[in-house]
């Protein structure tokens, strides 16, 4: 499986600007009823919408795509990824969830893509990337066990990267935490 992870990975300007701004209490988040399921509600701030790249050029939802896209060039270019195009881009805010110890398998498309995702704060909530990939299923049964390939454990600063097509999940943050991520694909 392909996998790529630098710890601490943020300079002292990008922690600072993410403190200061995106972790702060005046950042415009916006409640979804649903990750992936009803189940599993959330917050978001959506950088690039999802868009059919075969059709459309990329929209840039947020002004903060450059300070973002700024890291992710840096993070390719150190660990020599090759980036078509960007697919979706947007910074998730998860909180605890009493009924579910983490949230649906899924992948983000149905299409080959990879996934990135930084660690923006200190948290619990690992994401979880499951033994099997894309079936044709977006999304499989959260209780129908799966066997786990590789769990990685939040740090700020770490950035993560993993072929998409592989189901995957983020466990929730304990009661009163919150878990704040860049999730990114690519093709």
């Amino acid at each position: 499986m392909f996998y790529k992870e630098n710890k601490n990975f943020l300079n002292k300007e990008e922690l600072d600007m993410i403190n200061n701004v995106i972790l702060s209490n005046n950042f415009p988040w916006y409640y979804n009823p649903s990750a992936t399921t009803e189940n599993f509600p959330f917050f978001s701030h959506t950088i690039v919408n999802r868009y059919d790249f075969n059709k459309e050029e990329l929209k840039i939802n947020s002004n903060i795509f450059e300070f973002f896209n700024n890291i992710l060039t840096r993070f390719f270019e150190e660990n020599k990824i090759k980036v078509k195009k960007i697919t979706r881009m947007s910074l998730n805010l998860t909180y605890s969830n009493c009924k579910y110890k983490s949230g649906d398998p899924h992948v983000d498309h149905d299409f080959n893509h990879k996934s990135i995702m930084i660690y923006l704060n200190k948290t619990n909530g690992d994401t979880i990337i499951y033994d099997k990939k894309f079936n044709g299923k977006n999304i499989l049964d959260i209780n129908k066990p799966l066997k786990i390939k590789k769990l990685i454990n939040p740090e700020v600063g770490k950035v993560v990267c993993w072929d998409g097509n592989y189901y995957h999940a983020a466990t929730y943050p304990k009661l009163n935490n919150r878990r704040v991520v860049l999730v990114t694909t690519f093709i």
